[in-house]
C-alpha cells in the first residue's frame, strides 16, 4: 500500500473531533426565529436587495395561458358564474371552478390535459382536498346548494370525490395522470349552511367552515352497515343552538353571524385556527394526537393593536406608525417547531406587515421539539415585522437606503390583497426571504456587532405579474428526491423531525425552513407557482451556489467574484466551491467540466480562501522577577492556528454531508409492543433507519468529494501542494508560493 493511503488512526481521531465540532456550531446556528427577531429589532435596515452584478435570486422559468377549455366555459357564462380557483399542491394539479364544474390541470407544465368533472347539479361554492383511507389517495370535498322549489330556499350538500394519482408510460413522473372517481353514497346535506372553507389535517380529518360561524365536522366510514357512511358534526355549537335548529331553519334566521373565511391547522402542534371576516382570530385544540374534540382555548379581535395593549415587540423599520388607511389580515399561516418553538402563527397584514403570534402566556423557549404535552391558552402578538416599501415604478426602497433613481419620499405604500407565507401582490409579486450573506457573519466580541449578526434579514426581490394573483403554492420534490429527504432527515430530535409518519412535503418545508446554506446538497432549487387571472408563472429561487455557478459560467470579473466571498464568508464561498468541483451539489444539470475547474481553481486561490496562520502573537511573554532578583521565566501564550477558508469550506461540506447520522444510530428497534419508545423496546424488529436510496446517494456524495480530493493530490496541488516534503510547492494554499 502506497504511503499516501495509510490511514492513520490519530489522523482520523482528529478529524472526527474537528467534523464533531463544525456539527455542532452548525447546530447552534440554527436560531430561533423569535431569537432572530428579537435582534432585529435594533438593526436600522431589516431588508436587503440582492447585488446587480450577480444573476437573479428569483427568476421566472415558465408561462403558459390558462387552459382553453376554462376560458371558453368562463366566458359561456358571461364572465357572472360562480368561479372558485386555487392549487392542490399535494397532486400537483390547478383547480378552478366554473359553476358546477371543476378542472384539474398540472400546475408545473402544461401537458394539454384538462379534465372536466361535473357529477354536481348546481354550483360549487367550497372544495378541499384530504387525505384518506387506504384505496383511495385523496378525497376531493364539494360543497354544492341543491334548490328545493317548494321551500323557496337553498339548501346545500357535501359530496365526496375519490382522486387518484397514477405515473406515465415511463413510470419517471408518479402525477402524469389523475383520475376522479364520483362516491355517490357519500353525500350529505349541509342543513342550509353555505360553506365557506374547507381545510384537512394530516390524519385525514375533514373541518369545513360555514356562513353561520361555526365550523363543523365531516365523518366518514368504508364499511357497511345501518350508520350513514358520512355524516356532518356542528364542533361549536352548544345544545341550545342545535335544538334551535330543529325548531327554526337556518334559512329562516336572520341575526349578525361573523362567518370564517379562512381556516390553516397546525399538523405539529395539533392546533386549528380560524380567520373570520371580522378579523378575528380563533384557536382549536383538538387532543395530543389530533383525533381528540375540537375546543376553543383564544378568541381575538384587535390584534393588530394588541401591540400597544400588550406590550408587543415593535420591529424597528422604515414604516411609519401612523397609517392613514385601517389594516386588515389577508394571510394566516402556522410556523413549524423547526423555525420557533415559541412563535406558533404568522399573520400577513394588507399593508405588508406581518404578526407573529403565540398560543403561550409567557414567550420564550419552550423547551425541546416534542410538544405533545404543550397546550395552547392565549393568543397575543408577539412582534411585528415592517413592510418593505414599494417605490416608484416598481423600485424596492429599505429606510435610508433607496435603489438608484428612486426618492424615498416618493415611495408608494404596500396594499396586499393575497399572501401565501411572506410572498403578497398588487401589480407584482413580492418575494421575501432570508438573506444567507447575513447567516456568514462571523462571530464577535462586541454585544452590537453579534447582535447584528443574529438578526433576521431578508432579500426582498420583485417580479411583474399580469392580472390578478389568485394563488401560490410550492411545488414540492419528486417523491424520489423527498424519500430520500424522509430517511435521511426523519429522526433528527433537534431538527423536529421526530414522526416517521410525516409526509415527503412536510420534510421538505422544514428542511427549507433552515435555509438554503445546509441543505443545498440535498434538495433542489425551490418552485413556486403563481396562479393569476391571466394564466400561470412558475419561478425558481436560486440557492447562493447557484448563483455562484453561474458567475463561472459567465466568466465574471475577479471583483464580482470576490464581492461574492466577502458576502458570504471564505469559508462558505470555499464550501460552494468544493461543492462545484466534486459535483456533489443536488442540481437539474449536469455542472459543466469547465465550471468544475473554475470552481476547483477558486477553492484553491489563496486570493480568494486566505492563507493559514498562526494567532496571536508567539513573542507574546511576560517576565516576573522576584524581589530577591530571581526570575521566574517567561509565560508564552501558545499560539492557535487560524485555518485557510478552504480548510473551513471542506469543514463545512464533511459535516453537512454526515449531519443526518453523525450522532445518530444507523439500526434501529421497531415494533416492539408495549413500549411507547420503539427504538428501546426489547421484542422489537432491528431495521436499517435509513433506506437503500439514502445510503448510495450519501455513499455517492461523499465519494465524489473523496476522488475530487485524491486528483488533487495526485497532481501535487492544492491542499496537497506538498505532502511531506514532496511535490511542487507553487500554488499551494497552506504554505505558499516559494515555502518549503
Amino acid at each position: 500500500m502506497p504511503w499516501e493511503d495509510e490511514i492513520v488512526m490519530r489522523d482520523v481521531t482528529h478529524a472526527g473531533l474537528v467534523v464533531g465540532d463544525r456539527i455542532g456550531r452548525e447546530v447552534a446556528s440554527q436560531l430561533d426565529l423569535e431569537e432572530a427577531l428579537e435582534a432585529s429589532r435594533y438593526a436600522s435596515h431589516p431588508y436587503s436587495t440582492h447585488s446587480r452584478e450577480w444573476p437573479p435570486l428569483v427568476e421566472v422559468v415558465d408561462n403558459w395561458e390558462l387552459p382553453l377549455v376554462l376560458i371558453e366555459r368562463y366566458n359561456a357564462a358571461g364572465g357572472e358564474g360562480n368561479s372558485l380557483r386555487g392549487i392542490f399542491p399535494e397532486i400537483r394539479r390547478a383547480w378552478a371552478s366554473v359553476d358546477s364544474s371543476l378542472f384539474l390541470w398540472r400546475v408545473n407544465k402544461w401537458d394539454g390535459q384538462c379534465p372536466e368533472y361535473s357529477g354536481e347539479d348546481q354550483a360549487i361554492c367550497a372544495i378541499g382536498l384530504a387525505k384518506s383511507k387506504p384505496a383511495i389517495q385523496y378525497l376531493l370535498i364539494l360543497a354544492t346548494p341543491v334548490e328545493f322549489s317548494l321551500m323557496v330556499s337553498a339548501f346545500y350538500q357535501l359530496n365526496l370525490v375519490g382522486v387518484c394519482c397514477s405515473g406515465g408510460a415511463d413510470g419517471t413522473d408518479p402525477y402524469a395522470e389523475v383520475s376522479l372517481q364520483p362516491l355517490p353514497e357519500y353525500t350529505v346535506p349541509s342543513d342550509g349552511i353555505t360553506m365557506t372553507f374547507i381545510t384537512c389535517t394530516d390524519k385525514g380529518r375533514i373541518f369545513l367552515a360555514g356562513r353561520d360561524g361555526h365550523i363543523y365536522e365531516l365523518h366518514y366510514t368504508t364499511g357497511s352497515g345501518w350508520q350513514k357512511r358520512c355524516r356532518k358534526v356542528c364542533l361549536t355549537a352548544g345544545i341550545g343552538s342545535v335544538i334551535s335548529r330543529w325548531v327554526v331553519p337556518n334559512v329562516f334566521k336572520f341575526g349578525a353571524v361573523d362567518p370564517v373565511v379562512e381556516m390553516v391547522f397546525d399538523n405539529e402542534r395539533h392546533i386549528l385556527y380560524a380567520r373570520t371576516e371580522e378579523m378575528k382570530l380563533q384557536v382549536y385544540i383538538v387532543g395530543q394526537n389530533a383525533d381528540g374534540p375540537l375546543k376553543k382555548v383564544a378568541e381575538e379581535r384587535n390584534l393588530i393593536n394588541q401591540r400597544d395593549q400588550y406590550g408587543g415587540r415593535q420591529s424597528t423599520g422604515p414604516r411609519s406608525s401612523n397609517r392613514l388607511t385601517k389594516s386588515s389580515i389577508v394571510c394566516i399561516s402556522p410556523l413549524s417547531t423547526l423555525e420557533s418553538k415559541s412563535l406558533h402563527l404568522v399573520a400577513v397584514l394588507s399593508d405588508g406587515r406581518r404578526m407573529y403570534l403565540t398560543t403561550s402566556p409567557s414567550s420564550g423557549n419552550l423547551g425541546g421539539f416534542n410538544t405533545n404535552h404543550y397546550k395552547p391558552t392565549c393568543l397575543k402578538v408577539v412582534t411585528t415585522r415592517p413592510s418593505p416599501l414599494l417605490g416608484v415604478s416598481g423600485g424596492l426602497a429599505f429606510g435610508s437606503m433607496s435603489l438608484p433613481g428612486r426618492s424615498q419620499n416618493n415611495d408608494l405604500s404596500l396594499k396586499v390583497e393575497a399572501g401565501h407565507y411572506c410572498a403578497a401582490t398588487t401589480s407584482s409579486l413580492l418575494i421575501v426571504s432570508r438573506d444567507s450573506t447575513a447567516q456568514s457573519t462571523g462571530l464577535s466580541t462586541s454585544g452590537i456587532s453579534s447582535r447584528s449578526s443574529r438578526a433576521l434579514r431578508e432579500s426582498v426581490s420583485s417580479l411583474p405579474v399580469e392580472g390578478r394573483m389568485l394563488s401560490v403554492a410550492d411545488v414540492f420534490p419528486l417523491p424520489d428526491t423527498a424519500t430520500t429527504v424522509l430517511s435521511l432527515y426523519s429522526e433528527i430530535e433537534y431538527g423536529g423531525y421526530e414522526g416517521l409518519d410525516e409526509s415527503c412535503e412536510k420534510v421538505s418545508e422544514k428542511l427549507w425552513a433552515r435555509g438554503d446554506l445546509s441543505i443545498q446538497h440535498i434538495l433542489p432549487r425551490r418552485r413556486v407557482v403563481v396562479f393569476s387571472t391571466m394564466g400561470m408563472m412558475e419561478i425558481v429561487f436560486n440557492r447562493p451556489v447557484d448563483i455562484l455557478r453561474r458567475l463561472f459560467e459567465a466568466n465574471t470579473p475577479r471583483s464580482i467574484l470576490e464581492e461574492f466571498f466577502n458576502c458570504f464568508g471564505a469559508s462558505e464561498a470555499a464550501a460552494m466551491c468544493l461543492m462545484l468541483a466534486a459535483r456533489i451539489v443536488h442540481s437539474e444539470t449536469l455542472v459543466s467540466n469547465v465550471v468544475a475547474q473554475k470552481a476547483a481553481e477558486a477553492f484553491e486561490d489563496p486570493r480568494l480562501v486566505g492563507m493559514p496562520q498562526l494567532g496571536g502573537s508567539s513573542a507574546l511573554s511576560s517576565t516576573r522577577t522576584t524581589a530577591g532578583g530571581f526570575s521566574m521565566g517567561q509565560v508564552v501564550q501558545e499560539a492557535e492556528p487560524v485555518f485557510s477558508g478552504a480548510h473551513e469550506g471542506l469543514c463545512l461540506c464533511a459535516a453537512r454531508l454526515l449531519f443526518p447520522l453523525w450522532e445518530l444510530p444507523v439500526m434501529v428497534i421497531k415494533g416492539g409492543l408495549g413500549s411507547a419508545d420503539i427504538t428501546m423496546s426489547e421484542d422489537g424488529l432491528v431495521v436499517c433507519r435509513l433506506s437503500l436510496e439514502a445510503i448510495q446517494v450519501l455513499e455517492n456524495k461523499i465519494r465524489s468529494l473523496e476522488n475530487f480530493l485524491r486528483s488533487r493530490r495526485s497532481q501535487r496541488r492544492g491542499l496537497y501542494g506538498c505532502v511531506a516534503g514532496l511535490g511542487d510547492l507553487t500554488g499551494s494554499i497552506l504554505y505558499g508560493a516559494g515555502s518549503e
